[in-house]
């Protein structure tokens, strides 16, 4: 039998697993960088996509809104337009209105407030030293041709202040009037008043 013997250091063998993970990771990173370079391109194509939609919803959002506007615009046209032509029909000065209402009040008697409608229809509130006041008030308003109608809503009295004792109340009479318009505009052109 014949016996080998090799005075020589063994050679250590490799190992091929370092080389092997090396290529399984160089893989894997191939692999992922393709695979997150195609994602990248996909989200960038929807991103695109999506401003080009918003664009033109924009454009069509803002045609809607010149659309509106244009009708707005005819419709407030159109209002100011029926508006003037009220006016110029119903011509209704009133300052010339408060001067007469104004002038039918008695010495002591002092007008609070008034409100006018477009039908002609008055609420005023007046302040008086007696009830007799307030009802030749009334009495002065009905007797005037240009009011078609008057009512003395309501009449309170109110009492005066705390430190001045013995004074004597105030009524505060609310009337409501309509006024009579075809009378008014004669009296405005220089009929009787």
């Amino acid at each position: 039998m014949l016996v080998e013997i090799n005075l020589l250091p063994k050679r250590e063998r490799k190992s091929q697993i370092i080389p092997m993970i090396s290529i399984v990771v160089a893989v894997l990173l191939i692999v992922g960088a393709t695979t997150f370079y195609f994602v990248i391109q996909h989200m960038e194509q929807q991103i695109s996509q999506l401003k080009t939609e918003l664009d033109q919803t924009k454009a069509l959002r803002i045609a809607e809104e010149e659309k509106q506007k244009t009708a707005s615009n005819a419709s407030v046209g159109a209002q100011l337009q029926e508006a003037i032509q009220w006016a110029e029909q119903y011509p209704v000065h009133t300052v010339a209105l408060l001067h007469e209402l104004i002038e039918r009040l008695p010495e002591r008697g002092f007008l609070m407030s008034i409100s006018y409608a477009r039908d002609g229809a008055i609420q005023l509130t007046a302040q008086f030293d007696t009830t007799r006041e307030s009802a030749a008030y009334l009495q002065a308003l009905k007797e005037a041709s240009f009011i078609a109608d008057v009512k003395l809503t309501s009449l309170t009295a109110v009492e005066g202040k705390a430190e001045e004792e013995g004074t004597m109340p105030r009524y505060i009479g609310q009337f409501s009037l309509q006024l009579n318009m075809e009378e008014w505009k004669k009296q405005q052109q220089g009929g009787e008043t």
